[in-house]
């Protein structure tokens, strides 16, 4: 997947500039290091809130989060080095906040599962 720096879409790797803003398209490696630099650089520190089972989990919920304006790290455990062992045991990926954001962070969190349909 390759990711744009400024309005944080998602694309598929065929593509190489984002839709919305015009930005060349970053790879997932880059990304990742990108946002692990802007959390540094804002001295914030950052939480576990959830742990997301898969990326479609990760992606909702991180959306959700950013659109109540809340910085989100998602540091997922499918790395290539391993090739996703760690996957079964741990989920996808930890979402992350800033602790002050914690508890509002939780409420968008448990909002979300409310509002889900049940099988």
């Amino acid at each position: 997947m390759k990711y744009c720096p400024e309005c944080e879409d998602e694309f598929v790797d065929t593509v190489s500039r984002c839709e919305a803003c015009g930005c060349e398209l970053i790879s997932e490696a880059r990304w990742r290091d990108l946002q692990a630099a802007r959390a540094a650089e804002t001295s914030e520190v950052f939480v576990r809130v959830a742990t997301a089972g898969d990326r479609f989990e990760a992606d909702v919920i991180r959306d959700a989060l950013a659109k109540e304006g809340i910085p989100v790290l998602v540091r997922t455990f499918q790395d290539t080095s391993f090739d996703g062992i760690f996957v079964p045991q741990k989920g996808w990926a930890l979402i992350e906040v800033p602790e002050e954001l914690l508890e509002r962070a939780r409420f968008v969190i448990d909002a979300l599962a409310k509002a889900r349909p049940q099988a």
